[in-house]
């Protein structure tokens, strides 16, 4: 079911017709935000995703996206406006600061591509829906059964070389799939397993999956490397780099096999904890990444005082910089502050080939995105790395 919020009645129906047309046959229209509240009271888990106008009387887009955080509302969310981009982007922040999940942002008017583009990853109707409801799957005793059993599985997205066209490694992106087919996204179940405290059992769950993945790729003559996301509670736990040490020495890998991500938007909880376990990660030869570079409010500080090695440029950068000059300026600005500090330089979310070539430009070292691959389960990524050898 999608949720259409606009105060102008022929918005609402053109926009009711164009998802009609796209397959969408439950759509629930609001004539405002205390409307669209309404329905979600009604609704709930239902709604797939909220198509929001910003500018509307009494309560705009941004008091509903308020009160949605504030009532759990963790599905999609995509902003329309016939304002100026800057101000789209800036609700958008403001939506993702409230941990709301945004597809997107459009102008008035939209296009049906412009909104299938957004909704292509959502669950037609129709289809297999969940056995169990995303309350039930997230309970602290759910999530432990979860991991017992391994039940999250790792896939992996290529990260190529952009000047060569070697691939040179890949990201690990942690997944839940269900019985019946549809799996729970990290964005859901991340936060559940950190508030129940157990993401260091995700983490460790991961890496040991990681681990055989990696001997596998070894024996085939596959020499790259894996970036696991490490969690700000994990990075807390002063025996974690103990541990992984001899996870992977076990395997008889190295640590300069492995890339530790961490998001920088987080660094600064418990900053002496997170201090020691990394910096001891990166005694040991693990190779240290600043994750969403240029989100968050610290980011020269972490560079200066931890060791890291690569910075990830978020990808939201790189999507806007085609049609934002000051997102332009901060991309350009960011390469050249990695490469002359000597870091590896990873643009995340490339999708076309103008945004790689405009990296090259920059001097970027690696790139990953639509654009190259979309992550893959193991037997995928195997097929995908074996053919994909040679550059671009």
């Amino acid at each position: 079911m999608l949720l259409v919020v606009d105060d102008d009645k022929f918005q609402r129906d053109v926009l009711a017709l164009q998802l009609a047309s796209l397959g969408w046959d439950s759509i629930c229209l609001a004539a405002s935000g205390a409307e669209a509240l309404a329905h979600f009271e009604q609704h709930g888990t239902r709604i797939q995703a909220i198509i929001a106008d910003l500018s509307m009387p009494e309560m705009d887009g941004l008091v509903l996206m308020r009160h949605l955080a504030q009532r759990g509302y963790r599905a999609g969310i995509i902003l329309l406006s016939g304002m100026h981009q800057e101000i789209l982007h800036s609700a958008a922040s403001l939506a993702s600061a409230h941990g709301l999940n945004i597809l997107g942002v459009l102008t008035k008017p939209c296009t049906p591509e412009q909104l299938q583009a957004l909704l292509a990853d959502l669950q037609r109707p129709g289809a297999v829906t969940r056995s169990v409801t995303s309350e039930q799957a997230l309970t602290p005793e759910r999530l432990k059964q979860a991991l017992a059993a391994n039940e999250f599985v790792p896939w992996y997205q290529p990260k190529t070389d952009i000047h060569t066209g070697k691939t040179v490694g890949v990201e690990v992106l942690a997944r839940w799939p269900t019985a019946t087919g549809p799996m729970i996204g990290p964005v859901e179940f991340v936060p559940a397993l950190e508030a129940a405290g157990l993401a260091d059992e995700l983490f460790f769950a991961i890496t040991h999956q990681v681990v055989t993945d990696m001997r596998q790729w070894r024996a085939q003559r596959l020499d790259i490397t894996a970036a696991i996301n490490m969690s700000m509670d994990t990075a807390h736990n002063l025996a974690v780099p103990e541990r992984l040490r001899r996870i992977v020495a076990d395997a008889g890998l190295q640590p300069s096999d492995f890339i530790i991500e961490v998001t920088e938007s987080r660094l600064m909880a418990e900053r002496s904890l997170a201090l020691e376990t990394l910096t001891r990660l990166s005694l040991m030869g693990f190779v240290l990444s600043i994750d969403d570079f240029g989100t968050g409010y610290s980011s020269l500080v972490q560079l200066i005082d931890l060791p890291f090695r690569e910075l990830k440029i978020d990808a939201s950068f790189v999507q806007r910089a085609d049609t934002e000059p000051k997102a332009l300026a901060v991309l350009r600005i960011a390469v050249m502050l990695g490469v002359n500090l000597g870091m590896s330089v990873i643009a995340e979310g490339v999708e076309t080939a103008g945004q790689l070539e405009f990296l090259r430009k920059c001097g970027g070292s690696i790139v990953q995105g639509y654009y190259i691959a979309r992550p893959m389960p193991f037997a995928a990524c195997t097929e995908w790395l074996l053919r994909n050898a040679a550059p671009l």
